[in-house]
């Protein structure tokens, strides 16, 4: 699969306009969020005054920020920043004579949330990759995202996820393209239930999640994770073709989970590494 970068509809608008995905000013994505419910959540953790900052930087990356009570860093609670691309997947995805050439997509380059106020527990651990506790929000963002894509017409939003458990956390409403792809993200899932989600992130990263057939480590591979917005991709991942790929891939896999040797290696990294840095 490749990206083949256009920027299109997004590239009509003069950056002087300041609306997000060149279509929505501030008050716009407010009253958004407002319906979506991301602002009670925010005002439910104790953030009822907010502020949004919108921009769009030389490679037309668009940025949404959105502050407690004013627009400085230390007050900063979503990071998200989005660019509009074509996706070309590989013709092996598709029956014959199915024309899915070109999707229309909008790309998740960053997301963040966090609570800039709190720290991390025992019951809310620090993941890899992660500088501060999040804010238990994504749900209302991915319902935020997908009014805004409808709005821009786009097929829907992609994401190439760093971290395990980033793509399970973004698995509640995004599917891999490839669907081997996502019938091993589901089998670890299963196989490892009742382990958190850092312990499965550490797992991966430590290589103590094993492929029982083959008795090596379970790589993670960053791919394509896709939230649906148009029909076409919808059906994609409805067909029979792949259905059957991931139920071949989720049904024939089987792992385990070396649990001790992982907090053993995990102990001996973050001696000389920083968790966030991971």
């Amino acid at each position: 699969m490749d990206i083949d970068e256009s920027f299109g509809y997004f590239a009509r608008r003069p950056r002087r306009d300041r609306l997000f995905l060149n279509m929505y000013d501030e008050t716009k994505m407010m009253d958004i969020m407002k319906a979506t419910g991301l602002v009670a959540h925010l005002r439910n953790r104790g953030f009822g005054e907010l502020a949004i900052d919108i921009d769009q930087d030389e490679t037309l990356i668009h940025y949404l920020r959105v502050y407690f009570e004013k627009k400085a860093v230390e007050n900063l609670l979503i990071d998200v920043r989005l660019s509009d691309s074509r996706f070309v997947p590989d013709k092996s995805f598709f029956e014959e004579g199915q024309n899915l050439a070109t999707l229309d997509m909008i790309v998740i380059e960053w997301l963040s949330i966090q609570n800039p106020g709190a720290i991390f527990s025992k019951d809310r651990p620090q993941l890899p990759g992660q500088s501060k506790p999040g804010l238990g929000c994504l749900q209302y963002l991915m319902k935020m995202m997908y009014v805004v894509a409808e709005g821009v017409i786009k097929d829907g939003f992609m994401d190439v996820p760093d971290h395990m458990h980033g793509a399970v956390m973004y698995s509640k409403n995004f599917k891999f393209f490839n669907p081997a792809h996502e019938g091993v993200l589901r089998a670890i899932l299963r196989d490892a239930k009742g382990y958190s989600l850092g312990d499965i992130s550490w797992g991966m990263i430590t290589g103590t999640i094993i492929d029982v057939k083959t008795g090596q480590p379970q790589v993670y591979d960053p791919s394509e994770q896709i939230y649906p917005v148009s029909k076409r991709l919808q059906k994609y991942f409805a067909s029979k073709r792949y259905g059957k790929r991931f139920n071949e891939v989720y049904k024939k896999k089987k792992y385990s989970f070396d649990y001790e040797r992982m907090v053993r290696l995990r102990n001996d990294i973050i001696k000389t590494k920083k968790t966030e840095d991971l």
